[in-house]
């Protein structure tokens, strides 16, 4: 099925409007959600079984995305492998670099930064920066498809990361697009049914 030029006209302007209101969050405001999402996502990792751990896709934010990188240090402590996206020329879909606290940053695509050298690692769980979500848990990314590729290709638990305020109340999923595992705000866990 395809989508309509409505559909996708819908979309950006969804996306201008949630990207103005991230843009215009205080910053003390937006330290307390990110360090309460932070929390949140502590607690769904603390669910793992006693002594496993995870090889964390994370992101590196930009754009007003929570900020995380205080908790990946943490992870990075608790013994979690924590890997950042680019994305690969070849498919469109994201494969990730191993970081660590120590790790040399070096700009790169999209304004988002990568660990150098870019050691490949396959992630077992991805933490995805919303746009915009719906209760359903589908996200609204920037429109590149990425996420959408890569779960595509390999189908692992993803939790996707926003603001309340940027909750749509309608939001038309497009056939590619693929639902979140858990969406994890500041106030609230929302999983699929």
């Amino acid at each position: 099925m395809t989508r309509s030029i409505a559909d996708e006209a819908a979309r950006r302007d969804a996306r201008n409007t949630l990207l103005a209101r991230r843009r215009s969050m205080d910053a003390q405001a937006r330290r307390a959600a990110d360090a309460a999402i932070a929390a949140r996502l502590e607690a769904w990792l603390s669910t793992r079984p006693a002594g496993e751990r995870a090889a964390l896709g994370v992101y590196w934010p930009v754009r007003g995305e929570p900020d995380l990188r205080e908790s990946m240090a943490g992870w990075h402590r608790a013994g979690h492998a924590i890997a950042l996206p680019r994305v690969a020329a070849d498919s469109g879909a994201l494969e990730f670099g191993r970081w660590t606290p120590a790790a040399t940053m070096r700009p790169a695509a999209f304004g988002i930064a990568l660990p150098e050298p870019f050691e490949l690692l396959v992630p077992t769980l991805l933490i995805v920066p919303c746009v915009g979500f719906d209760l359903r848990g589908y996200r609204l990314g920037y429109g590149g498809g990425h996420y959408d590729r890569t779960l595509a290709v390999r189908a692992l638990p993803a939790i996707g990361v926003a603001y309340d305020a940027c909750e749509l109340a309608r939001f038309v999923a497009a056939g590619h697009d693929r639902p979140m595992t858990a969406i994890v705000t500041e106030t609230r866990t929302i999983t699929r049914q």
